[in-house]
């Protein structure tokens, strides 16, 4: 069975609306049976009545492209249904039987089957067993073919970027110095993650720094190439905003999960005086590149709820001309011309003054990770609705002060709720109060501080605050002066490894 995408348009009327999303519902129900079937045949031990090593290589196949659909693309059905850990729970359920048959079963046949089924499929301890095949002599088949595309399609991705000259601090952050062999330093890793994804690399980099890695959209469990970070001689910290993220780091040797990034380091600014009453009812900020997964479409939908047909909206985002003016056209041909303005590129400076002209954001994307956009809001003194389906976001974020996380079903509705009465909520006070980078910073050096006595290392000096905006995390650009040596090293060891065709300069 293959599991396709299911597509937010922009531009369908409700007739084509209603037809697709038939058209979802079937993939999703489809990607639903087979996850539940494989549950139950595990479970039965029917699963072992097919013979034929071949057909359980399609049934991982199939699983693999369910498990995408479920868990990236369908994630507010799958809410309204079994749930959002329903997939991770099916997992926990197969994995001690898959694991008994793997280390114990008397049956060949069964027993390298089920290693693979433990190998292939994010099960609990799945990136040690990716780690431990990829150093095999002789893989399994499956398995040698599994890693040989994974290491194409990140090839693939630097090569992508091969005319492109990088500086270390457009994805790598010295926050801490080593400072001799008792004393490790600490660097962030908050973009371009695959360009680092080098056991060799970053086992030389390892004897210097302890790593914290953002996943840029979170881990969903998708990119086993993650694994790499985990094989070092100390645990990777991972910093991913919201929890189902970190229940699954959480069953992966060497990962340590940390509620805190991104969004959460957010510069502490001040917001900029209202001179003039609201010029928009609501705020929409999302590139414009990736309108499936931001679900730019779900958005000018609800501008049709009942309850919001005389509300405006600003939409704000980056992305190619193109793709902007092909939501413009989208705007038009709905006809909400009059109702809603399109800001595309600004400079991130400018985005504040814009916010103070909106009442309450809106943010709808299936999946995230500690979304610069919802913490903006705040500072602003946005109240903020968001789809609680959302991967990636910590749903305790969204509280009496900051604003409401609901089912896609009640955003019509909470929306127009919000609006009614926007000044009962308080979120520029929770955020001074419980997020920005200085606060945030503190609370990951705190963490850092903890590991780095757990062991053994000493500690000088804590780390510099991080931000959360522009090609270099620093906060203070002293800082960033006083890291350029550690730059230049860095750069140094990637260019010697050879591995990365792009220019690395520190």
């Amino acid at each position: 069975m293959t599991i396709g995408p299911a597509v937010f348009s922009l531009t369908d009327g409700p007739r084509a609306a209603l037809s697709r999303g038939w058209r979802a519902s079937l993939k999703y129900q489809g990607a639903l049976h087979l996850l539940d079937d494989f549950k139950n045949a595990v479970a039965s031990g029917g699963l072992w009545t097919v013979r034929d090593g071949a057909a359980h290589g399609a049934r991982r196949r199939d699983l693999r492209r369910a498990l995408e659909a479920l868990l990236v693309r369908h994630r507010p059905e799958l809410e309204a249904g079994p749930g959002l850990d329903h997939p991770y729970g099916v997992l926990r359920q197969a994995a001690p039987i898959l694991r008994s048959e793997a280390e114990h079963g008397s049956d060949d046949f069964v027993r390298r089957q089920a290693a693979l089924y433990l190998t292939l499929l994010p099960f609990p301890g799945q990136w040690d067993r990716l780690a431990a095949a990829d150093r095999s002599a002789a893989p399994e088949p499956e398995t040698a073919a599994f890693l040989r595309r994974e290491r194409e399609k990140i090839l693939e991705k630097v090569r992508q970027k091969a005319d492109k000259a990088f500086r270390v601090r457009h994805f790598l952050q010295v926050l801490k110095r080593p400072r001799g062999t008792g004393e490790k330093g600490v660097l962030r890793l908050f973009s371009l993650p695959y360009l680092l994804a080098d056991e060799a690399v970053l086992v030389e980099l390892s004897r210097r720094y302890v790593f914290f890695v953002e996943p840029p959209m979170g881990v969903v469990w998708r990119h086993g190439w993650w694994r790499h970070f985990c094989r070092l001689e100390d645990p990777c910290l991972f910093g991913v905003g919201g929890p189902e993220d970190a229940r699954f780091l959480s069953t992966q040797i060497g990962a340590v999960p940390v509620g805190l990034a991104h969004g959460d380091f957010l510069e502490d600014e001040p917001p900029p005086t209202r001179k003039a009453p609201p010029a928009y009812d609501l705020v929409f900020n999302a590139t414009f590149d990736d309108p499936e997964r931001k679900r730019h479409g779900l958005m000018l939908d609800l501008l049709d709820h009942p309850r919001l047909r005389g509300r405006t909206a600003l939409f704000l985002g980056r992305g190619d001309p193109e793709k902007v003016r092909a939501f413009q056209q989208a705007v038009e041909k709905r006809g909400l011309s009059s109702r809603v303005a399109v800001r595309a590129n600004l400079r991130r400076r400018d985005v504040p003054a814009l916010l103070a002209r909106c009442r309450v954001g809106v943010h709808l994307s299936l999946y995230e990770n500690a979304c610069r956009a919802v913490y903006e809001f705040f500072r602003a003194d946005l109240p903020c609705v968001v789809s609680s389906s959302m991967a990636g976001m910590n749903p305790a974020l969204f509280n009496e002060e900051t604003g409401a996380a609901v089912p896609d079903a009640q955003l019509g509705e909470t929306i127009a709720s919000v609006l009614e009465d926007p000044e009962r909520f308080s979120p520029r006070r929770w955020f001074l109060r419980e997020s920005g980078s200085a606060r945030s910073s503190r609370r990951l050096n705190a963490i850092l501080r903890d590991l780095f006595s757990r062991r053994g290392y000493e500690w000088s000096e804590d780390i510099v605050d991080l931000g959360s905006s522009g090609a270099s995390r620093y906060v203070s650009a002293e800082d960033e002066a006083r890291f350029s040596d550690e730059h230049a090293r860095i750069a140094g060891i990637l260019r010697r490894s050879g591995r990365l065709p792009v220019a690395v300069e520190a």
